[in-house]
């Protein structure tokens, strides 16, 4: 609250920070206004405008056979990946002290390691497996740099829990799993919304990975890809707009739910 009392009463601070945000935005802006064109070429500033590319994206066609590969991955992966990052973010939490920083580096450490250095290793290990260009391997790969995002947040949400709830509730006769369910998952509810979205949006835009392990099994960052190398037209602004609509839909839902996790509190 200090913080943005300062920036509030400081018209030179206000003022930085409003031309860095839009410094970032500019590109987003710009797409997402060159989606609307009605001609057959990108231009900025389009010289007219319509929905015709919107249009063109959601007839069938390879643009909605991607997109709903690339959102069948991801819902397969979000689920799998809270139940994982849970578990691990318990373990964590109940395990011995000692252990505790060298576990959680190590299951945080897919997000910190570069992606090509992870997609080198998929790609060769599903060679040796026989299972490139599966859907077996695209999820179990999602799965892996999605999982340090659900032990983050549940992790945050443990450090705010009152283990003293939890033991008034074994003393009362509750089982450890009457325990989980009533006391520790409500209040993990947060970190599990926050993880599982952050998760959805990272399976649904990883690139770097899948394009090591696939060659027909194409997702929409794929799709985007092979249409930037080979054609350029309007209805690669149109898709990558909508992909980046539904990912400030989620997370303008987080914020407004005020389900995100930072520091140990939740950001209401």
């Amino acid at each position: 609250m200090q913080d943005d009392y300062l920036v509030a009463r400081n018209p030179l601070l206000l003022a930085a920070t409003c031309a860095i945000g839009f410094f970032l935005s500019a590109p987003l802006l710009i797409l997402v206004i060159e989606s609307f064109t009605a001609e057959n070429h990108l231009g900025f500033p389009p010289a007219a405008f319509g929905l015709r590319w919107y249009r063109h994206i959601i007839q069938p066609g390879s643009w909605l056979e991607t997109a709903g590969r690339s959102v069948l991955v991801a819902a397969i992966v979000a689920p799998l990946a809270v139940a994982t990052g849970t578990m691990a973010a318990l373990a964590i939490e109940r395990g011995p002290a000692r252990w505790r920083s060298t576990l959680y580096t190590l299951l945080i450490s897919p997000m910190i390691l570069p992606h090509v250095v992870l997609a080198l290793g998929f790609f060769r290990l599903v060679l040796m497996l026989n299972a490139d260009d599966s859907y077996a391997a695209i999820c179990v790969a999602h799965l892996i740099i999605s999982v340090p995002y659900i032990v983050i947040t549940v992790s945050a949400s443990l450090q705010s829990l009152d283990r003293s709830l939890e033991e008034a509730a074994l003393n009362l006769g509750a089982s450890e799993w009457r325990a989980f369910l009533h006391v520790i998952l409500p209040a993990l509810i947060p970190g599990l919304v926050a993880g599982a979205v952050f998760a959805f949006i990272e399976s649904f835009d990883e690139f770097i990975i899948t394009f090591f392990i696939t060659t027909f099994r194409l997702t929409l960052p794929i799709q985007i890809f092979n249409s930037l190398a080979y054609q350029l037209d309007p209805s690669v602004a149109a898709v990558s707009s909508a992909a980046l609509a539904m990912t400030m839909l989620l997370t303008v839902c987080l914020l407004l739910r005020g389900q995100l996790v930072a520091a140990g509190r939740i950001v209401r």
